[in-house]
């Protein structure tokens, strides 16, 4: 099944929303809706009773959205299309959280869903396969060399601050395994960390990132590139 073709770049954008906001709270309403795309409340409903029109929702007034049967699967390709471009610009092309959902939002209407396939199949080979290791070594020194925030020059490996140093995530390699988890501690590019300082036998780095202290491999820290340090 492709998208709807009836459904207009704005009207996707509004059911992706719905899926993202029945996924994480277990309902969407109207309201939730306008504070999530930023939008005021006359544009929602106009919105709402056009895909109600398409048979993609079930909406009445003061009552959760929820969506048919034929709403949920447009959304989940739509939301295929973003997850994978936004995994593509953010794991592959290196782009901070933020810049690669923003590009993937204005990519993921027009993309063909065969181009979409073959990024979803390059980001799975440069990331998971152990033969690509060489080739993302390459593409992450290639990146590092083109112009942006910072020179490659001045970026410094996480393993290689002074104790108290700080500075400001700039990119991290595809090569680091486990990007995910880095993620979730807070790791990701524009966080701003400090190493508090080292174990004094082993690898390990103590990295204060927000209010948490957390310990990485400095082996692994080799992979995490900064920008700002001081």
């Amino acid at each position: 099944m492709g998208v709807n073709t009836n459904i207009s770049s704005s009207l996707e954008d509004y059911l992706e929303a719905i899926a993202d906001l029945i996924d994480a709270n277990g309902h969407a309403h109207s309201k939730e809706l306008a504070e999530r795309l930023q939008v005021k409340m006359p544009s929602v409903t106009n919105a709402l009773q056009a895909l109600a029109a398409r048979d993609l929702i079930v909406y009445r007034s003061h009552q959760p959205v929820v969506l048919t049967a034929e709403g949920a699967q447009t959304a989940a390709i739509i939301r295929k299309r973003h997850q994978g471009l936004c995994r593509f610009f953010e794991d592959v092309l290196l782009l901070a959280h933020d810049e690669a959902d923003a590009t993937a939002c204005k990519v993921e209407h027009d993309i063909d869903e065969n181009v979409l396939n073959k990024l979803i199949a390059l980001t799975d080979l440069l990331i998971s396969d152990p033969a690509a290791e060489e080739l993302r070594q390459k593409l992450d020194g290639v990146l590092a060399e083109l112009p942006g925030d910072a020179p490659a020059a001045d970026l410094v490996a996480l393993n290689e601050l002074e104790d108290g140093q700080s500075g400001t995530i700039a990119y991290i390699s595809v090569s680091l395994k486990g990007t995910k988890k880095f993620a979730d501690m807070g790791l990701v590019p524009g966080a701003v960390l400090t190493l508090e300082g080292r174990a004094p036998l082993g690898d390990l780095l103590r990295i204060r990132v927000l209010d948490s202290v957390i310990s990485l491999r400095g082996s692994d820290g080799a992979f995490i590139l900064l920008k700002n340090v001081q």
